[in-house]
């Protein structure tokens, strides 16, 4: 009997492992309980349970070589934020190399870097599998229960087949019309041997898996999702704008962000300042954020939290905003909020007189005497900054939530002093609650539909309900709002509100990526209050042609054991 391996995602595997036994062995990973198939088949109740772990395994730990990583957050943060242009991740530049951090392992096949974002989603995919073909007519439950969780378990599919096609797949345009080669198609829970799909194939899969799912979302009236860790309709279909942007599918994405959004409301003003920390009306999709969950300490908020428990033990910060994205924002944007910057200093003075009795300014951020140039770090003996932190933190920011259970950021705790472990740009939009810094990662939100729906309008041709819905978003960011743009000035201007509302939420490299546009950091330089923020060993510009065009090299735990599998093929 096949066991289901659903409950751990990739609890446990290592390296040596890996590359020591058969090409399916990344797909059979052991479960912490032994639920087979035929526990889904027989009854419902076994399905939704199998149903919980596969969910489970995008916000899980699991082990790859000698790195613990947490899911889908960890995929988002290191492998697309990251590696983006506007987020510099303060805690991974320092923990991978430079080279490695400028992308240098993305077609280095040995590396675990290219065995995690294979890995990910196939183990996504096998667990969806078994659910799939096990749920059937034999099965105890009512047939609405039924169809309810195989749909969520297309949904879930379909969203792995999407992350493979950001990582592996060219750019539609560069596609030879969906003709390139890019992934293994699994559509059944076996292991064995398969070669290469197209494009094509993968994104027909994909409008497959999630027309048959919002089918039968349709059907199994009354059965409704527990959990926002869960997928429902609403996701299919913004799953559904997610791949017809890949494809530049321009009607569909614009008709399927539009659905997938009904019945939620836009993040508010108050509600951008309360840390994500609580799923809020905009949240469609998103992680668990139990403190008491069994991810413990390896959760996405102790690391990447701005008041992660490891971010202040390490030291190493969060992830910063490049200072070339935040000088396109609105100068009464809200967002700006979120990100320790220059021009805060005023604001600062009113809190604290005596930086505007020393006259800090914000040329002073180009200066070595307040900022570590290898690292961006802000110098912790700077006493005037450590009061700006202090004023930041407690008064600007967060406000509106309920702090108890919350460690403030970058402050010694056990004296209230700050120990000024903030970099240039650092953010204030995620924060964590409890001992573990738990908080709910958002997968997708109505927010992010809004302005798919506005991409795709524009890019479709209809520029009034792209500027309708910009406006929507906006107006609730920036008092005052409106928008009379039109042609490339109105795609920008949705492409920088992309940029600034979904940051850290792990979009920025795939966007760039489905845009053609180049990944540039500018480097941090003294004296000049116009230059970037980015250490100077990790600025770097990578052309859109570059990297084989943004691919990232085919994963030898499919290609060295599974002989059907063809490397020559994927880079044609």
């Amino acid at each position: 009997m096949k066991k289901n391996k659903l409950y751990k995602g990739l609890l446990g595997i290592m390296a040596a492992g890996i590359f020591a036994s058969c090409s399916g062995d990344y797909l059979q990973v052991d479960p912490v309980t032994d639920l087979g198939t035929s526990v889904i088949a027989q009854d419902v109740a076994g399905a939704q349970v199998a149903l919980n772990g596969l969910c489970r395994a995008m916000y899980d730990g699991y082990s790859v070589g000698s790195n613990q990583n947490v899911g889908e957050t960890y995929i988002n943060t290191v492998f697309n934020d990251s590696y983006g242009p506007d987020y510099f991740g303060n805690l991974t530049s320092q923990y991978f190399s430079a080279t490695n951090f400028n992308w240098g392992a993305m077609n280095n096949t040995n590396t675990w870097y290219t065995q995690v974002l294979w890995m990910y989603p196939y183990n996504l995919i096998n667990q969806a599998n078994l659910i799939i073909e096990s749920v059937g007519d034999g099965t105890a439950g009512t047939q609405a229960a039924k169809d309810f969780v195989v749909a969520q378990a297309l949904t879930i599919r379909a969203h792995a087949y999407i992350k493979l096609l950001q990582y592996y797949a060219p750019r539609w345009q560069d596609s030879k019309n969906g003709a390139t080669y890019v992934c293994v198609i699994r559509e059944t829970s076996n292991t064995d041997n398969v070669a290469l799909s197209t494009m094509s194939q993968v994104l027909d899969l994909i409008y497959k898996d999630l027309d048959r799912a919002i089918s039968l979302y349709n059907e199994a009236q009354g059965e409704t999702r527990r959990f926002k860790w869960a997928p429902d309709k609403s996701v299919a279909l913004g799953l559904y704008a997610r791949a017809a942007l890949i494809k530049n599918d321009w009607a569909t994405a614009q008709k399927m962000a539009h659905d997938a959004r009904q019945g939620y409301r836009l993040r508010n003003a108050t509600e951008l300042f309360e840390g994500f920390v609580e799923p809020s009306d905009d949240d469609m999709w998103c992680s668990t954020n139990d403190p008491n969950s069994t991810v413990g300490y390896w959760s996405w908020g102790v690391h990447f939290a701005c008041n992660g428990r490891y971010t202040q033990t390490w030291g190493l910060g969060t992830g910063s905003i490049s200072m070339d994205l935040y000088r396109k924002l609105d100068t009464n944007d809200i967002r700006r909020n979120w990100f320790f910057t220059p021009d805060k200093i005023d604001e600062a003075a009113s809190y604290e007189p005596s930086l505007a009795e020393i006259g800090l300014t914000e040329n002073d951020f180009w200066s070595p005497r307040y900022v570590v140039p290898s690292s961006m770090r802000m110098n912790g003996n700077a006493l005037l900054l450590a009061a700006y932190y202090s004023m930041y933190q407690n008064d600007v920011v967060n406000t509106s939530a309920d702090k108890t259970d919350w460690y403030m950021p970058y402050l010694d705790t056990s004296d209230g002093i700050a120990i000024c472990p903030t970099f240039f740009g650092a953010q204030y939009k995620f924060w964590g609650k409890g001992g573990y810094s738990a908080c709910s990662y958002p997968y997708m939100r109505s927010s992010e539909m809004v302005l798919a729906e506005a991409e795709a309008a524009c890019m479709a041709g209809d520029e009034t309900t792209a500027r309708s819905c910009l406006t929507e978003l906006n107006s609730l960011r920036i008092p005052g709002y409106t928008c009379d743009l039109s042609g490339d000035a109105l795609l920008e201007e949705i492409r920088v509100t992309r940029r600034i509302e979904l940051w850290g939420e792990g979009h920025n490299w795939s966007d760039f990526k489905r845009w053609n546009l180049p990944m540039v950091r500018r480097a941090w330089v003294e004296g000049d209050p116009t230059s970037g923020n980015a250490p100077a060993p990790y600025a770097v510009e990578i052309a859109p042609s570059e990297k084989d065009g943004w691919r990232w090299g085919l994963s030898r735990t499919e290609s060295d054991y599974n002989p059907e599998v063809k490397p020559e093929m994927f880079l044609q």
